[in-house]
């Protein structure tokens, strides 16, 4: 007996970025991505394609060989810590050609919705007390690629989630960064919250459609059917 083919396919938000989007999944730290599936259960496909280390240079010619954008209701693109890096470092990027490579990544997704979203403040001095060595980054360079990626959203019109400035106005030291990073660079439990709830503010602002308190079930709840001939014909003729 052939296996019936997938007709409920679940469409996708897709989350691009480095090690801040790959560490999403870590529910030990409430990662924003495992936040997001979980909010969207049975309605979309929450698709972390996070690339730890890597910068926009080599994002944008990795990311099309990753993603089929054939079912992506939403894309989030979260980079600039590692472009950040001091030059002549191997990660860093000049902030203009930073900003084209965001600007060329969203053309990727030319027919789906877009996030932009800048990189966090660096706790500077929770930073350099745990590198290897002199450290390789800062806030106030970093600060320069966060205000990038906002003047990108409002040249192209695209929703800004500004996790700089949300993060920055939250404390009123550098040192008190450290509620939201545990490493001075990536996020933990109280970042990811606070990255998650600002996405989901701006996905109900900004596309209301994809509020998932009103998107329904892509296959039905079990209290809609009574047997598995009710089932199969709602499968055949969803509403």
């Amino acid at each position: 007996m052939q296996p019936p083919q997938a007709t409920h396919q679940l469409p996708q938000i897709v989350c691009i970025g480095d090690s801040l989007t790959q560490h999403g999944w870590d529910v030990g730290k409430r990662g924003w991505t495992a936040q997001l599936s979980q909010a969207y259960v049975r309605r979309l496909d929450v698709v972390n394609r996070g690339l730890s280390g890597f910068n926009t240079r080599w994002a944008k010619h990795t990311v099309p060989r990753m993603i089929n954008s054939q079912h992506i209701q939403l894309v989030c693109i979260l980079f600039g810590s590692n472009d950040a890096q001091f030059a002549p470092g191997k990660y860093h990027v000049p902030v203009d050609e930073f900003k084209n490579n965001i600007r060329d990544i969203t053309r990727l997704f030319a027919q789906s919705r877009i996030l932009l979203v800048t990189p966090p403040p660096v706790a500077d001095h929770l930073y350099e007390s745990l590198s290897q060595g002199p450290a390789d980054r800062c806030c106030e360079g970093t600060r320069m690629y966060a205000y990038a990626v906002r003047s990108l959203a409002e040249e192209l019109r695209i929703p800004c989630v500004d996790l700089w400035t949300a993060m920055e106005t939250s404390v009123s030291t550098n040192t008190a960064l450290d509620s939201f990073l545990w490493d001075g660079l990536h996020l933990n439990a109280n970042g990811n919250d606070l990255l998650f709830d600002l996405l989901l503010r701006a996905i109900k602002t900004n596309y209301p459609e994809l509020d998932p308190d009103s998107l329904p079930f892509v296959v039905p709840g079990h209290l809609n059917f009574n047997d598995l001939d009710e089932l199969n014909h709602m499968l055949a003729h969803p509403t």
